[in-house]
């Protein structure tokens, strides 16, 4: 039997939720569960840790209901949970310390060095770049990459995975020949 809500809107669908209506929450998992997950599964390797981050995102969800707000996306919301559930399973499950002793240490020399010169790189934008070398050279954070860069924080986040993705395809392209 179909659900009577599928049809609904997100924020609808919320509002029946917050008074009560437990179908309206069906409609809702089964829109976004595949969204969370993979959200989880490209940060964790731990499939036991996946599942119950997963499964506390659903119960913050539920216990939270009350406090959503229809001015804002459903789905930003739940990824708002996510990025909570997500940053306090990995402060719960901290890896263990390793104390670097020098024998540990493998050094290159200098010649055998690559370096990228994000100048010559023909395949990112203009922009990419210059995320780039606010992040990685000047060791900025988003949100003085988003202002020195006249965009949004999220934007500048973007960027940077962009930039970062087309010179891993690049450089992984070049090494496998």
């Amino acid at each position: 039997m179909a659900n009577p809500f599928s049809h609904l809107e997100d924020d609808k669908l919320m509002e029946l939720y917050k008074n009560g209506e437990n179908m309206a929450f069906e409609v809702i998992y089964s829109r976004h569960k595949d969204r969370v997950y993979s959200y989880l599964y490209k940060r964790f390797t731990d499939l036991a840790l996946i599942e119950d981050t997963f499964q506390s995102i659903f119960t913050k969800f539920h216990k939270s209901r009350h406090l959503y707000s229809s001015e804002h996306l459903l789905i930003k919301w739940i990824y708002t949970i996510c990025r909570s559930e997500l940053l306090d399973a990995v402060k719960k499950n901290k890896v263990s310390l390793v104390e670097l002793k020098e024998e540990h240490i493998v050094s290159t020399p200098k010649e055998n060095e690559e370096s990228i010169n994000l100048d010559k790189e023909k395949s990112l934008s203009i922009k990419e770049r210059e995320a780039l070398k606010l992040r990685y050279f000047s060791d900025e954070d988003f949100a003085e990459i988003s202002r020195k860069l006249e965009t949004s924080e999220t934007n500048s986040r973007k960027l940077v995975s962009r930039g970062l993705k087309k010179l891993r395809t690049k450089f992984l392209r070049v090494t496998n020949d």
